[in-house]
Order: structure tokens, then sequence, then C-alpha cells
């Protein structure tokens, strides 16, 4: 699968819900059967996450595939996102960048780490 690949869903794929835990992802089917392809998905997931239209995605894969430990407030797993009360959600895309440098850190740490390094 490449990234431009129609079956890596944009953005829009991932809804987001404010729980008394935390910031809840809540995935599309189409997202959700993208993950079931496990770690075979993870090097199309990381050059993902340089896309505007495609890093939040990736980022929800790609800490849902590898299982990491993650915060789910103020952030989620380093995700800063904005909950409007109507509902609308704001993401800045600048973040990618920096959530690449942290997958790749993470991925080239061995052994790998329970948690997405800072």
């Amino acid at each position: 699968m490449t990234i431009t690949d129609p079956m890596l869903p944009d953005n829009s794929a991932i809804r987001w819900d404010a729980t008394r835990f935390g910031l809840l992802p809540l995935l599309s089917e189409t997202a959700e059967e993208l993950e079931q392809a496990g770690e075979a998905l993870i090097p199309t997931l990381l050059d993902a996450l340089l896309e505007p239209q495609h890093f939040v995605v990736a980022h929800v894969l790609l800490t849902r595939i590898t299982g990491i430990r993650y915060e789910t407030f103020p952030t989620w797993n380093g995700l800063s996102i904005e909950l409007q009360a109507d509902g609308e959600v704001h993401i800045d895309a600048e973040q990618r960048h920096e959530l690449y440098r942290r997958w790749q850190s993470y991925f080239q740490t061995k052994p790998e780490t329970n948690r997405l390094p800072p």
C-alpha cells in the first residue's frame, strides 16, 4: 500500500470524543479494517505522518498497532486536539513533523520502549 492508495483514509476517518478518562478516537470502519493489517502497515503509516491530510489517522493507527502506552489528556499520545463546544475539532497540521520525529525515534530505539519518546 502506498500513501496515494485510496484505501488510506484521510484524517476525517477519526472522530474525537471527550470522556472523563480523556480524549477518545473513534475510527471509521475503513480505519478499523486497516488496523487489522497490523505491523505490515507501519512503513506506510510512517510516511503518512508527513502528509497534512493523513497524519492524524496515521498517528492513531500507529499507536493502536504498536500497543504502546499513552496519555489521553491533555493530549492524545502527544497529539494536541482542540474540541469545541459545538463539536468542531481543530488539529494543527504543523504537529505532524514532531510526531514523525517521535515515531522515527521510537522505531530506531532497541529494544523498543513501551511509550513514544519525548
